[in-house]
């Protein structure tokens, strides 16, 4: 579906949103974890969910915040109190496209693959997913307002301790 954006707000533009995605998972790939939760707005949704659920208009999901506090939360569980076998996560994300327009957001959608590389074995692809993403200007810049990422599988393996 072609969208036309004639009235998207001025800040929120084709590269300006390349721009956010690739600050975005560069972060993540830099494992700056504390860095993540900037990107979403203080009332948010971030949502990690298997398709069957997805699609059938469920909403239990397997990871879930409802704001930057809880995604901060998140950050200091995984930074403070978790043990788990070093690792390495690369994202592969197709380019965004824009799908609609709400509430002075743009929403977007794109597929993302993601590998996992354990420091003795091989790297292994633990997601495969698209993601649903209405992004707006807040305070000077492009956050998430929404994040929903929608996996293939029905399973996702117990080693995905990162943000997607």
């Amino acid at each position: 579906m072609s969208t036309t954006l004639t009235d998207r707000p001025a800040a929120i533009t084709r590269d300006a949103i390349r721009d956010l995605y690739d600050d975005y998972y560069g972060a993540l790939d830099e494992v700056r974890l504390h860095d993540w939760p900037e990107f979403f707005m203080q009332d948010c949704l971030y949502r990690v969910i298997p398709r069957e659920n997805f699609e059938a208009g469920y909403t239990l999901s397997t990871m879930q915040a409802e704001s930057r506090g809880m995604l901060k939360d998140r950050v200091t569980g995984l930074t403070r109190t978790q043990m788990y076998a070093p690792r390495y996560y690369r994202r592969f994300p197709t380019a965004p496209r824009i799908v609609g327009e709400e509430n002075g957001g743009v929403r977007t959608r794109h597929n993302l693959l993601l590998v996992q590389t354990l420091i003795d074995k091989p790297s292994e692809i633990v997601l495969s997913a698209v993601c649903h993403d209405l992004i707006v200007a807040d305070e000077g810049r492009l956050r998430f307002a929404e994040r929903v990422v929608v996996f293939d599988s029905e399973m996702l393996p117990n080693s995905l301790v990162y943000p997607v």
